[in-house]
């Protein structure tokens, strides 16, 4: 694992923790930070898909540590921001804006004692270069390589606050986007990184499917379909059969000039408002793989979690998900039981797509018991 820079940006104590994770919690109450957190800004080598080499830029969180238990590695990613480098989690906190207070969130994780990482996406430090959105190659390679860093940066001794630790318990997280994202990097944790002995998943509000995406949070489709056609050559992914022509016409310049507050302020949230009818007509019908062959066969290849990785996982649901729907969450939990892995469904009544808050303690209690050497549970829990 090649680190190109470290930098110790700031140490937060538990108050300043605290003060930030009020925000992000109200009107729930937040969890109260336990121990001062120095926070690192990394830089570490991945590849794009294309191979390439990418440069991937990442928020590293250490707790000062009392002692030297075996402690837990927690790298999240995060839900759906935009695709050009504007739009990098990395800069929510210095501008001022509201995605989703992502770097709230994980220290939030490290005030309990979790080292926490915070990689931006793939594409978002290389110039020339965009998010290849809902790219699972993308998504796994930096969450893994993120895990690598991590380790590495911890094994060498620059960090005082990771002195003694020893070596870490990893899990993935992620909500929304970021759910696909910990799912591919469990698809390909035995191919591309088989040193990481990977411990468990946990998915907030996870959109791991790419139709289910695509019917029922339509919003986030003309990223995906302007990165595939990219991907794959307009002959296999065209955005001009998928779209509306109002869409198609200025797709690129809509998805590149505007992160996602904008574009869901933009574009329409229906399905049969942003696609061609012929196209909605096979997505809602269920018939992509006869009428759109190619389309389908992409994204499928860029679904996530159900190639049997047999990791447990963790899914935090809300009854008011507007982005995935309790039915195809629970019907998608099923499917990657049925493919061998432990995994608990819990449900939270009047949740909507964002299940951090409310699931904090259960995601923190998991992954405590995990790390511990406990045996997962797997059900269906309505909170």
């Amino acid at each position: 694992m090649t680190i190109t820079s470290a930098k110790l940006v700031e140490t937060l104590s538990p108050a300043a923790i605290d003060k930030l994770a009020a925000v992000l919690w109200k009107p729930l109450a937040a969890p109260k930070a336990i121990l001062t957190v120095d926070s690192w800004l990394l830089t570490f080598q991945s590849v794009y898909p294309d191979g390439a080499p990418a440069t991937i830029t990442a928020q590293l969180f250490i707790p000062e540590y009392p002692d030297t238990q075996r402690r837990s590695l927690y790298v999240f990613a995060t839900g759906s921001t935009g695709i050009t480098a504007a739009c990098r989690a990395s800069r929510e906190h210095i501008a001022g804006i509201r995605w989703g207070l992502y770097r709230t969130h994980v220290l939030a994780w490290a005030g309990q004692g979790v080292v926490g990482m915070l990689p931006d996406y793939m594409g978002f430090a290389d110039k020339g270069r965009l998010q290849p959105f809902y790219s699972a190659v993308a998504e796994g390679r930096m969450l893994l390589d993120a895990i690598r860093a991590a380790r590495a940066f911890m094994a060498s001794g620059q960090a005082d606050a990771a002195k003694g630790v020893g070596d870490t318990v990893p899990f993935v997280a992620g909500f929304s986007q970021g759910g696909h994202a910990a799912f591919a990097a469990a698809d390909l944790r035995d191919s591309w990184a088989p040193d990481v002995n990977l411990s468990g998943v946990i998915g907030y509000g996870p959109a791991a499917d790419v139709q289910t995406l695509f019917r029922e949070f339509p919003v986030d489709a003309p990223m995906a379909i302007y990165t595939y056609s990219k991907m794959y050559g307009t002959d296999r992914f065209d955005p001009a059969k998928i779209l509306l022509p109002k869409w198609a016409d200025t797709l690129e310049d809509d998805v590149t000039r505007q992160c996602i507050g904008g574009m869901q302020a933009y574009y329409p949230w229906k399905p049969r408002d942003m696609f061609r009818k012929e196209f909605a007509d096979a997505l809602l019908g269920g018939k992509l793989a006869t009428a759109y062959p190619s389309v389908d066969a992409i994204m499928k290849e860029n679904s996530t979690g159900l190639t049997g990785h047999g990791i447990p996982a963790l899914i935090l649901e809300g009854t008011d998900d507007i982005v995935v729907s309790v039915k195809s969450q629970t019907a998608w939990a099923e499917s990657l039981r049925a493919r061998g892995s432990a995994v608990q469904l819990s449900i939270y009544k009047g949740v909507r797509h964002d299940s951090r808050q409310a699931g904090f303690p259960e995601a923190l209690a998991w992954v405590k018991a995990l790390t511990a050497g406990g045996t997962p549970p797997s059900g269906t829990t309505n909170k």
